[in-house]
């Protein structure tokens, strides 16, 4: 007789077999999206997620559209819950292709609204960030159906459509704006960038051509005067909400809040708000103004700053009066543009190129050796060993290019490491070594290569130029001293000219103004042989092109 242990073992046995056809069966579509909406409204994201992608991997195959729609629709729902920005985003954006009413949906519930509407754009900035613009525009366009309210949605579908030379889908993009919201200083920016960018070839008529300059400038004036409202009212809210009725103290703290919100890491914006200001009962509110004070002053920096490089180009296509206007006012808004970020070192170059057109030389060399101060770290600012890994980056290979790109980890780290000695700006990605070119190295670079040698955040072209430019600035207040008979501060001058000119002959060899001005620093200071020999090069330069 068998055993009660044995006969409980062949009942549960029987059981199992039983069972077992059950188990195998395939869920259905309907229980399996019931249940994840069931986990989903009881917050447990992570298994209304397996739910619905259980449910578009077994039926995904065979669902009509509209119920993939709403799979997608859950599935991303519980991703964005999730964080899972860009998989949340592939699954609302093809919830809205497979779905025409997904879109309709969406935007009546206003919890999904926002949840779509972040991932999408974040997704979009991801991708644009990346120039991926395709992949880029599709998680944009699908925000605009899900939230056609906000302007910057417009703007970043627009600022797509410029990189992707799709000039007459940006300017429809602006107008869609302009019906939203007939002042919105977004679409202003985005109609002058419309001017700005499109080609020569694409304008009809010569004239066309000509006032489209006039066209840029209006739009962009427009824009930098709504924005600037926009700044003026966020700067007297956090005026009232601290309590600040010294304007230098209200200034100061304004500049801090902009400057920490631009910094990757928005701990140090925390830190500041909470221990600082001691407003951490508030710290939402102040930093919900200081997001407000960020966005205006970004905007009017890149708005001032595209408006000024139009304006510069007019200037170098018109003759007289006309481009002396448009210089001046070039000069005008990329100084503008500097005042709202000191570390826009491209307007700030601008600036000092227009200064200098404008035969304002000690104001240009003031803004040039700006560029270059904030710019330019000598390399033995680094400590050991990250000096030695930088070092080891150049190499007889490309030690006649004079320069090399620094990337991955080691350019974090430098960053980090400049940016705790007191730096403000991340991106010191470029080494330039021009006092070795023509050397031979045995192996890498060593420390006592290191004079003249600098990690820069700005790339080559700009950093000839803005030696080139500093050089040529300082020989023109030079000549200026000399003429009016100050001798000794003319030489003084002069000798800060050569510095920069040969820094610019050797970053680009083949620059004649370069060496033209160099030839002119040198015979002002009685270097009669190193003239001689400066000026053959400019002349020798000029004739081979």
């Amino acid at each position: 007789m068998p055993s009660f242990r044995n006969s409980s073992l062949a009942v549960l046995l029987l059981t199992a077999v039983a069972f077992a056809p059950l188990v195998a069966q395939d869920i259905p579509l309907d229980a399996l999206m019931r249940g994840g909406r069931i986990h989903y409204d009881g917050q447990r994201y992570d298994r209304a997620k397996e739910q619905f992608a259980k449910a578009l991997d077994k039926y995904g195959a065979t669902a009509d559209n509209a119920t993939l729609g709403q799979i997608h629709l859950w599935l991303g729902l519980a991703q964005e819950q999730l964080h899972h920005d860009t998989a949340a985003a592939d699954n609302f954006v093809a919830a809205i292709e497979k779905d025409t009413a997904a879109a309709a949906r969406i935007r009546a519930n206003e919890q999904w609204q926002y949840l779509a509407w972040t991932a999408l754009i974040s997704a979009t900035r991801a991708k644009y960030n990346v120039e991926a613009y395709d992949p880029a525009l599709r998680y944009a366009l699908a925000a605009l159906k899900v939230d056609p309210s906000k302007s910057q949605t417009y703007a970043l579908v627009a600022n797509i459509y410029s990189a992707l030379k799709r000039y007459d889908d940006m300017r429809a993009t602006a107008d869609d704006l302009l019906k939203l919201d007939a002042g919105a200083p977004e679409a202003m920016s985005l109609l002058g960038l419309y001017f700005l960018q499109k080609p020569d070839n694409l304008w009809l008529t010569a004239e066309a051509r000509a006032v489209r300059w006039d066209s840029t400038g209006y739009y962009y004036d427009q824009a930098i005067a709504a924005y600037e409202k926009r700044f003026v009212a966020a700067k007297a809210d956090l005026a009232k909400l601290l309590k600040l009725t010294n304007t230098g103290s209200l200034s100061h703290i304004t500049s801090l809040l902009i400057d920490k919100s631009r910094l990757p890491d928005q701990s140090e914006l925390k830190r500041y708000i909470e221990t600082d200001l001691k407003e951490s009962k508030r710290l939402a509110e102040v930093a919900q103004i200081a997001g407000r004070l960020f966005y205006a002053a970004n905007n009017l920096n890149v708005a001032s700053s595209r408006a000024g490089t139009a304006l510069l180009r007019a200037a170098t296509e018109t003759t007289r009066d006309t481009s002396e206007r448009f210089r001046a006012k070039a000069e005008a808004l990329f100084a503008r543009a500097v005042e709202y970020d000191s570390s826009d070192f491209t307007s700030l170059f601008n600036l000092g190129i227009t200064q200098y057109q404008g035969k304002k030389d000690s104001l240009a060399e003031r803004s040039l050796r700006a560029v270059i101060d904030g710019a330019v770290v000598p390399i033995g600012n680094l400590p050991q060993p990250w000096l030695d890994s930088t070092l080891a980056l150049v190499t007889q290979a490309n030690v006649d290019a004079g320069h090399v790109e620094l990337t991955g980890k080691l350019a974090q780290t430098i960053d980090s490491i400049l940016a705790a000695s007191g730096r403000r700006n991340v991106g010191f990605s470029w080494l330039y070594f021009p006092n070795l070119k023509g050397r031979k190295l045995a192996g890498t670079a060593a420390v006592a290569d290191t004079a003249g040698m600098f990690l820069s955040l700005e790339m080559p072209q700009l950093m000839e130029q803005a030696y080139l430019w500093l050089g040529s600035s300082q020989t023109g207040l030079a000549t200026a001293l000399s003429d009016a008979g100050k001798k000794e501060t003319a030489r003084t001058v002069y000798e800060r000219a050569i510095a920069n000119l040969l820094i610019a002959t050797r970053l680009d060899p083949s620059s004649a103004d370069a060496f033209q001005n160099l030839g002119i620093c040198y015979r002002e200071t009685n270097q009669k042989d190193k003239a001689l020999r400066a000026f053959e090069a400019a002349d020798k330069l000029r004739k081979g092109r």
